[in-house]
């Protein structure tokens, strides 16, 4: 699942692009609903031949844009298409991400809504539009990099062996262990999911 927009900033009305897989190997794609976040409001968009297109407010105050095949155009295992739909102004983000579920005629639904952390991908990322692409960047490095200095006593001497250290002119010590920072660069964002089976979500 991916989006793209051509020429896409802060600030300027966009047309997004929604790539749509069918990955299911016994099942069709029969409807995909895309929860523009806040701040994203659609103004229209061309029609998906085959399917019809529906506006609906989403329980957290945002927009769903809906879009369901007719008989016979269902979007079939291994196949793609493009679900189009225009914006207003585009927030001020470095990259903005959607949720997009995806029902096929079995019943299953995908939700492809999962945020990617660092440059790990989750099994079924949120499709995102990245407006600032070095921004994106410094985020996902940030995301990535762990510091760790965290200093571990160990345990105190035993009161015998400590008097025995005294007696011979030592005394009791204690000693400290620092963990090295490990820095993991992070790449760009990947919003494109492997080609496979993927899992039902109710």
């Amino acid at each position: 699942m991916r989006v793209f927009a051509d020429g896409a900033k802060e600030g300027s009305p966009a047309t997004l692009r929604f790539r749509v897989p069918s990955e299911q190997a016994d099942a069709t794609t029969i409807r995909i609903e895309v929860t523009l976040p806040k701040g994203v409001m659609p103004t229209g968009g061309p029609p998906a031949s085959g399917w019809t297109r529906k506006e609906m407010p989403s329980p957290e105050g945002s927009t769903q844009v809906m879009w369901t095949a007719t008989a016979g155009n269902e979007l079939k295992p291994d196949a793609h298409r493009y679900f189009d739909v225009q914006v207003g102004p585009l927030p001020q983000k470095a990259s903005i991400a959607f949720a997009v579920a995806q029902t096929y005629s079995d019943g299953s639904v995908v939700n492809w809504n999962e945020p990617q952390k660092g440059t790990k991908e989750p099994e079924f990322p949120a499709p995102v539009l990245v407006l600032d692409a070095a921004a994106a960047k410094a985020e996902l490095t940030r995301q990535e990099t762990t510091v760790q200095q965290a200093p571990t006593a160990t345990a105190p001497p035993a009161p015998a062996a400590a008097a025995q250290q005294e007696g011979k002119g030592g005394v009791p010590w204690v000693s400290w262990t620092v963990a090295g920072a490990a820095v993991v660069g992070a790449g760009t964002v990947v919003v494109l999911r492997r080609r496979g089976t993927p899992r039902a979500r109710a």
